[in-house]
């Protein structure tokens, strides 16, 4: 995406297109005010006269029989492929005519014409073209951008749309893009009408075909959403002997989803000490969302304003991070000179200086926020931004893959770009040049590891829920996860938009290869367009941001409660995801942590021994808020109150005087045989020692004849460049035999005996 901005080909169009799959549906008739004016010519085809491209497209009024509605047609015949396989090939072609009248911003507007292909370009299937309204010359500002696919058929197109800003009589013109190839196709009827401000009556409005309650794909998806995105969860009651223990009350709460539903946020607005940025935090953490994205303050250009850096960026990371959040980052080069440092494009005649400066900032950042990251957006947009492989050669995108995973290795490594699900998907030059990209890459061995599918879905050409699928199934074939990373839906129809939402959420949550989806934005106040908001600006929601809610933390998560059979399980079946399972027994209540993390489902077993747990911390003063209380270190170490350097709150701990590695800060914990457990601790190291390490939470079991043994619970590196959060990745069985004197939790290190520093540190029952 842009900086929080419009998507490349839409302007600021809240227009609809209806055709094929789409229905244009018009009001009752009922009498206007004054007729839609034409805002082309009288006579529109003889004005088709402003050509661009080499050689010029060539074009003739040829006759038409057999059709009621025109009599002749504008023949168009372009004899070459573009010299771009990018965004800019597709207009290097053009044919339009001028407006003949003056309109207004936020017009309400017709774009209407017929279209028949007479010799496809060579390997196509059909006819394709970009019908656009916009400003002629200057910023060549766009109200309408709709790419068209149309057969030997006479076919109708109609687009209603606003315009975007004032335009004078000749000042903009209805055109087509024509760098498809080699082609020859037909059009007739052409009109732009002009029907005024509002929406007057009569003034058509938009559906798609798989809208309405009923429609047969929908009993599909959801069949699929009970394959892909459920599991049956098993819990199976013992008491301390192992016995089964029948007709036991057990509960399964849902957590979280272990599907990514996220959204792009501002940094500096969410954060803000005001009303407004306390809402916004509120509306992030309310369960809608489990993933985050920032939607500008990680491009290039932000990442080099230390100021925004450490004051905004960074701490709002962390705070994110706290919150649970998973994140993304949003990205590490944008490849076009506008989309850099003012810099970059200065080197563009030196490549060895070029490159060096592109290295250097994809490690710099990349290396700087590795454990932070979940998955970063390496290349993003490569179709419309290529200034840079146009310099060092298409190859070059690879090595920016290398670089970026020996930077962080954690992270997963995707390619992120536009329009290829939006446009009814009809958008197929730019679906075929992505798809090729991430093909060549992954095959010729680097490390793509996700496709970033961005979905800023128009009113003009909302793809039918049964044809995303179909192309999610195109890109599927690349053996990488799916995921939409910018979904939202720019239309005034909110209603339509609500509805899109909600089939666009179903279709993808129906895909098995599909892992998440973000929306890029949620407030009306602070995002690239207000109209596709989830929230208006005072915080109460849209239908759209109903339709998310509603999907996301009711109808697609579960709360179950039964009873265990005689042979002491109950079985449930859920949305995949966390859960506490609570189970009653014995006069006594036991939870524990489950993922059920796969459809192949999961069975637990719970101990109810009579002694109550329940899912609070088992460590004290975890968050070391009481400075060293509950600390202490294996002799002779020693841990102190750690004030300077904290990840969370006000206080850390700091092991001190550690002479093996062994030795880190630990506290005395109650754990049980047969109990599973689950532990985390942000860590890092201090200076005057090695400078990465690999660290260990543990648990140390001494048993009462003098033995002792460690179980393992996370593990990671650590470092003295900034704090890492070691976290268990599922729940670690304790099972032991031997009657047990006393248990220890503690973190040591693999090399070194630097001081050791742990925070916000948390040990819990898990399954």
């Amino acid at each position: 995406m842009r900086q929080f901005s419009l998507p490349k080909k839409t302007g600021v169009c809240v227009a609809t297109l209806l055709l094929a799959a789409f229905t244009v549906q018009f009001a009752p008739s009922v009498a206007r005010a004054a007729d839609p004016v034409q805002i082309l010519p009288a006579d529109p085809l003889p004005a088709f006269t402003e050509s661009k491209g080499t050689p010029a497209p060539q074009s003739q009024i040829v006759p038409v029989t057999g059709n009621p509605d025109f009599t002749q047609a504008l023949q168009i015949t372009t004899t070459a492929a573009p010299a771009s396989a990018g965004l800019d090939g597709e207009y290097e072609f053009a044919l339009g005519a001028p407006t003949s009248a003056a309109i207004k911003t936020d017009d309400a507007a017709v774009m209407t014409f017929w279209a028949r292909s007479v010799t496809p370009a060579a390997g196509q299937d059909a006819g394709y073209a970009t019908a656009v309204f916009e400003r002629d010359g200057g910023s060549f500002k766009k109200s309408a951008t709709a790419p068209l696919r149309f057969t030997t058929a006479w076919t109708k197109f109609s687009y209603p749309f606003r315009i975007a800003e004032d335009y004078a009589a000749g000042e903009a013109h209805f055109q087509f893009w024509l760098g498809y190839g080699a082609q020859t196709f037909q059009v007739a009827g052409v009109s732009v009408t002009d029907w005024g401000q509002g929406t007057p009556a009569g003034y058509p409005t938009i559906t798609y075909a798989g809208r309405d309650a009923n429609a047969a794909w929908r009993t599909a998806a959801n069949a699929r959403i009970d394959q892909y995105r459920k599991g049956d969860l098993t819990v199976n009651v013992v008491d301390a002997a192992g016995h089964p223990v029948p007709g036991t009350t057990v509960k399964a709460d849902m957590q979280d989803h272990a599907f990514g539903f996220g959204t792009a946020v501002d940094a500096a607005t969410m954060m803000a000490n005001t009303a407004d940025g306390q809402k916004y935090r509120q509306a992030v953490t309310n369960g809608d969302f489990n993933q985050v994205t920032f939607g500008n303050n990680l491009k290039w250009s932000h990442w080099e304003n230390t100021t925004e850096r450490a004051g905004i960026t960074l701490p709002t990371l962390k705070w994110v991070r706290e919150q649970g959040l998973a994140f993304r980052g949003h990205n590490l080069i944008w490849p076009s000179w506008g989309n850099m440092p003012a810099d970059v494009q200065g080197l563009a005649g030196d490549k060895p200086a070029l490159r060096s400066r592109i290295d250097t900032h994809i490690t710099d950042e990349a290396s700087t926020l590795t454990g932070s990251v979940d998955a970063w957006d390496v290349v993003n947009e490569p179709y419309s931004e290529h200034n840079v492989q146009d310099v060092m050669g298409p190859d070059e995108i690879n090595r920016w893959y290398n670089l970026a995973k020996q930077a962080d290795p954690k992270a997963r490594m995707v390619l992120n770009d536009y329009d290829l699900l939006e446009d009814n998907g009809w958008d197929k030059r730019h679906q075929d040049y992505f798809y090729n990209l991430a093909d060549r890459i992954k095959s010729n061995g680097y490390p793509l590891e996700g496709i970033g599918l961005e979905s800023h879905f128009t009113g003009l050409q909302p793809t039918a829920p049964e044809d995303v699928y179909a192309l999610l199934n195109k890109y599927a074939a690349l053996g990488l996860p799916l995921e939409a990373t910018e979904f939202d839906v720019a239309t005034t129809d909110q209603q339509l938009q609500a509805d899109y939402t909600r089939d666009f959420l179903t279709v993808l949550f129906s895909h098995p290869d599909v892992t998440a989806i973000s929306t890029f934005g949620i407030w009306e106040k602070n995002i690239y367009n207000p109209l596709v908001a989830l929230y208006n600006a005072d915080w109460s929601r849209k239908p759209n941001g109903q339709v998310w809610h509603d999907l996301v933390t009711n109808q697609w998560w579960t709360h179950a409660t039964g009873t265990a059979n005689s042979a002491g399980a109950y079985t449930t079946r859920g949305f995949l995801g966390d859960y506490v399972v609570t189970v009653t027994a014995n006069g006594a209540t036991e939870k524990v942590h489950v993922d059920l993390a796969t459809n192949a489902g999961r069975t637990v077993t719970v101990v109810a021994d009579g002694t109550p747990s329940d899912d609070t911390d088992l460590l004290g003063n975890g968050d070391a808020e009481q400075g060293s209380v509950d600390w202490y270190g294996f002799s002779p170490s020693t841990v102190k109150a750690e004030t300077t350097t904290v990840h969370g709150g006000k206080g850390a701990v700091r092991s001190v005087g550690r002479t093996a590695q062994w030795q880190g800060p630990a506290q005395g914990v109650q754990v049980a045989g047969g109990q599973s457990y689950t532990s985390g601790a942000w860590v890092r190291l201090a200076g005057g020692g090695v400078s990465s390490t690999t660290a260990q939470i543990k648990v140390k079991l001494t048993y009462t004849d003098g033995t002792s043994e460690s179980v393992p619970l996370a593990t990671g590196t650590v470092t003295t460049g900034g704090w890492t959060h070691l976290v268990s990745p599922s729940a670690v069985p304790l099972s032991f035999n031997k009657p047990l004197d006393h248990a220890e939790w503690w973190v040591s290190t693999a090399a070194g005996t630097n001081d050791l520093l742990v925070d916000d540190a948390s040990l819990k029952n898990g399954a």
